[in-house]
C-alpha cells in the first residue's frame, strides 16, 4: 500500500504541464457557426478555412482584423479564466455607408 501511495505521490510531484502551441475553438452565434484556430507559436489566427491572419493580445483578450470587398471587420476575442470558453465580439463597418454592424459568438475549446 505503501509502495502505490509513494508512486502516485512521486507522479503528482513530477508532473510538468504541457502547454499546446494551438487552441482551436468552435463558435455559434445567431447567424453562423464555425471553427477558430489559434497558432500561438506563429501568432496567427484561422477562422474557419480561410487564410491566416495576425493576432495581437491584451491581458486576457486577442484582437486581429480582417477586410472584405467594402467592408472591415474588427475581431476582439475574450478568452474565459480557464481558457476552455470564450467570448467573441465581431464589428463590421461598411466603407461606403458607414454603418457598423455587432455580432456576438459563443465559443467553446474543441
Amino acid at each position: 500500500m505503501k509502495k502505490i501511495l509513494l508512486f502516485i505521490l512521486f507522479s503528482l510531484i513530477s508532473f510538468s504541464p504541457v502547454y499546446a502551441s494551438s487552441a482551436k475553438y468552435f463558435c455559434t452565434g445567431v447567424t453562423n457557426q464555425f471553427f477558430i484556430t489559434f497558432d500561438k507559436k506563429e501568432k496567427n489566427i484561422i477562422v474557419g478555412n480561410n487564410n491566416p491572419k495576425k493576432y495581437w493580445t491584451e491581458n486576457d483578450y486577442i484582437f486581429w482584423h480582417s477586410a472584405g470587398d467594402y467592408t472591415v471587420y474588427e475581431y476582439t476575442f475574450k478568452i474565459s479564466y480557464n481558457k476552455l470558453s470564450g467570448k467573441l465580439r465581431v464589428k463590421s463597418h461598411h466603407l461606403v455607408t458607414s454603418k457598423n454592424n455587432w455580432y456576438d459568438y459563443k465559443c467553446v475549446i474543441s
